[in-house]
């Protein structure tokens, strides 16, 4: 019994951290397999899963290798449950969609600031090139958005004027400080500062259903465990009760003995006399 509460115990911890199946056989081995159709432990045998990087994504990915002549194979997109199906989850789906988002805003925000950079005119009256220097994908553009190896090596080169040879003359500059206000995210339909602020709020909206999604579940799995343990668990008040119980029966058998020994002794004695 205790190394069988011993398995469960490490059933439940490995649950905790990656969803499993198991079952039990009539001679009491267990099976257990996640992932779909991936065992890891059937009869006397088990079977490991691997960590490696997938070279298409740069990703870590987990592996199943079912014997040793087996090529392991992917099993990441199977895992659903546990502390790695959560992880795996925000990595492969929550993250990469705000990336998105924030390449996307990055990417209109470079290509408007260029825009309005080509129309204007430096200090020496020389026509304004791009001020950032954009990648053609949008994918990954916060990343590779950089500025201009123009502007970086002279910064007269920041064409801040309308005309040529205007002193003092800021008109592009201001129409780059209005950029924020200018509605050219979702079709043209938002600006992208409320589109910036949108991405804040979703992401103030998921860590917080996440953390209701929690708190329910950890209700959940409390009232789980307090209806497992009625079931298989011990009562140390039932178990006090039946312990009095017992002794007030052995106590009450002992003096049903001590008093057939005393009357079988009175007997014996009568015989003597």
């Amino acid at each position: 019994n205790d190394q069988r509460d011993s398995r469960d115990l490490l059933l439940k911890k490995l649950n905790e951290k990656i969803d499993i199946s198991y079952g039990q056989g009539d001679n009491g081995i267990v099976t257990v397999s996640t992932a779909g159709n991936a065992l890891l432990v059937t009869g006397f045998e088990s079977n490991e899963l691997q960590i490696s990087e997938n070279p298409e994504t740069q990703r870590l990915d987990i592996y199943y290798k079912p014997t040793g002549s087996t090529p392991p194979f992917r099993i990441t997109d199977r895992i659903r449950g546990g502390s790695i199906g959560g992880a795996l989850s925000v990595r492969d789906q929550v993250i990469p969609d705000f990336k998105d988002k924030i390449d996307e805003m990055a990417y209109k925000l470079a290509d408007e600031v260029n825009k309005a950079h080509n129309q204007g005119f430096d200090r020496h009256s020389r026509e304004g090139g791009d001020f950032f220097s954009v990648p053609m994908d949008v994918k990954d553009a916060a990343k590779n958005i950089d500025l201009n190896n123009a502007i970086m090596e002279d910064v007269n080169r920041i064409a801040a004027g309308a005309k040529p040879g205007a002193v003092a003359d800021n008109t592009v500059a201001n129409v780059i400080s209005q950029i924020q206000h200018k509605q050219m995210m979702d079709g043209g339909s938002t600006t992208i500062d409320d589109y910036y602020n949108s991405q804040v709020g979703r992401a103030g909206v998921l860590a917080q259903r996440a953390i209701k999604s929690r708190e329910s579940q950890g209700n959940t799995l409390s009232q789980l465990n307090t209806l497992r343990e009625s079931i298989s668990g011990v009562s140390l008040d039932e178990e006090t009760t039946n312990m009095v119980e017992f002794q007030r029966a052995f106590d009450a058998s002992a003096r049903v003995i001590r008093t057939a020994d005393e009357m079988l002794e009175t007997v014996l004695n009568l015989k003597r006399l």
